[in-house]
């Protein structure tokens, strides 16, 4: 039968092995995350969404405006819907401009796109 004090040191040497464990991956962890690598993708991903925003905000508003002016244009480029049932006073040659429009008329629409607030 094991005496008490040989529990105790059993326990107090395991929980030494997990403190060392536990600091040995803290250490690799810190290791990895400090690495170059990560900083460069973590960087990365930073200059990706700030680009991707001046992108957007580009093509929204300085690109899209003229484009939607031009005559074969005949549908607002923000709003994208498709029209499952025309209404009474669609119009054959241009359909209808917004999805407002449409619903007015009593179409009936599935909007796949919206217009940002």
């Amino acid at each position: 039968m094991p005496r008490l004090g040989d529990d105790h040191e059993h326990l107090l040497q395991t929980g030494q092995e997990l403190n060392k464990r536990a600091k040995r991956t803290w250490d690799e962890f810190a290791n990895f995350a400090l690495s170059e690598n990560v900083l460069e993708v973590a960087v990365g991903l930073i200059i990706a969404a700030a680009f991707t925003a001046v992108v957007n905000s580009f093509v929204s508003d300085i690109l899209l405006p003229p484009i939607s002016l031009l005559p074969f244009f005949n549908r607002n480029l923000d709003e994208k819907f498709a029209v499952l049932k025309r209404g009474p006073h669609f119009g054959t040659s241009h359909g209808y401009n917004t999805a407002k429009q449409a619903l007015d008329d009593g179409a009936i629409i599935m909007v796949y796109g919206q217009k940002d607030a």
